[in-house]
């Protein structure tokens, strides 16, 4: 085993909860799982074998984030343009096509019914709907633009100027981590500095010991519960590097045991910033009380140049 560490430069990234539909705000920190399939995606490309392959050997590694620099979420969301194509389909189906008969109104249907037009080959295409609608001047027009041209999926955003990516390798091989996304398509970040660790310690906490992790922490893990914090802390649920396999793999009930709640290395304040209150978050120390035997990973970041401790869950020690 040994230690990856990365210092990435994000503008502003998106990273969902995994199966969150349409609308989403973005978890503070990428979880795991995002990491681990940033990851997994360089080591594929480096070493030339299939994205499953990789990713099963970091399913096997532990990946976490420290925050390096206040973060805020932005008030600001993206809301998608899906641009009329010229080959999206009006309607895919003869149901479809039904369906779509059935919304249009009665006017609009007479006057389609008039030009010979309520026929599924003389309408194609969206954009052939549209320029109907707009030869005959109908109000319905608008509608239908409105919810064909803007897509539903809506996303948050986050802020920062910096964060520490980290994994503990299931491998001692080196690669060259290649991403340029974390999270969603237009999440894009820079890799400013890598380093690869061999010297750490990796303790075992037994319980009822009170400990330190600068990184998140998962309150429960393979079924039992982990640790508890010592003072008010942000929860989250984020989601570990097991649940792209098991996504990948289509089992559908099984990937949620890979999300699970998670204390997050942050402390919330309002600040009154031009007239409106906005909620920053600062990077700090978790203190919790161990519930169930645990490990502890230190070592002496050669990017933070200074000790770094983690929190990781007896179940997800690499083997």
């Amino acid at each position: 085993m040994r230690v990856l560490e990365l210092l990435a430069s994000p503008i502003f990234f998106s990273i969902r909860l995994p199966e969150a539909y349409q609308v989403a705000t973005s978890l503070l920190l990428p979880p795991p799982s995002a990491i681990s399939g940033a990851l997994a995606y360089s080591y594929a490309i480096w070493k030339d074998v299939k994205f499953q392959d990789s990713l099963e050997k970091f399913a096997n590694s532990w990946c976490f984030t420290i925050p390096c620099a206040p973060i805020i979420q932005s008030s600001i969301i993206l809301r998608r343009l899906r641009l009329l194509q010229a080959g999206e389909s009006f309607a895919r189906s003869k149901k479809e096509w039904e369906r779509i008969l059935k919304k249009i109104p009665s006017n609009v249907k007479s006057e389609l019914e008039k030009r010979g037009l309520l026929d599924r080959s003389k309408l194609r295409y969206r954009h052939d709907f549209l320029r109907v609608l707009k030869d005959i001047r109908s109000d319905y027009y608008w509608r239908y633009y409105r919810e064909t041209l803007f897509d539903a999926m809506i996303r948050g955003y986050v802020f920062t100027d910096s964060l520490y990516l980290g994994c503990l390798l299931s491998f001692e091989e080196e690669f060259m981590p290649c991403f340029t996304r974390l999270g969603d398509t237009e999440s894009y970040l820079a890799i400013k500095e890598l380093q690869f660790i061999d010297s750490f310690e990796l303790k075992r906490i037994s319980k009822g010991n009170e400990i330190e992790s600068y990184s998140y922490v998962f309150l429960k893990y393979g079924g039992k519960a982990l640790v508890k914090p010592m003072v008010d802390s942000l929860i989250q649920p984020l989601s570990a590097p097991g649940f792209l396999i098991e996504r990948l793999k289509g089992r559908k009930r099984a990937k949620y045991q890979y999300v699970l709640p998670a204390i997050l290395p942050l402390r919330r304040e309002v600040r009154r910033i031009a007239g409106k209150d906005v909620e920053i978050f600062y990077p700090r120390k978790i203190r919790v009380k161990v519930l169930s035997e645990v490990y502890l990973l230190s070592y002496e970041s050669k990017i933070l140049k200074r000790e770094v401790s983690i929190i990781i869950p007896e179940e997800a020690i690499p083997r």
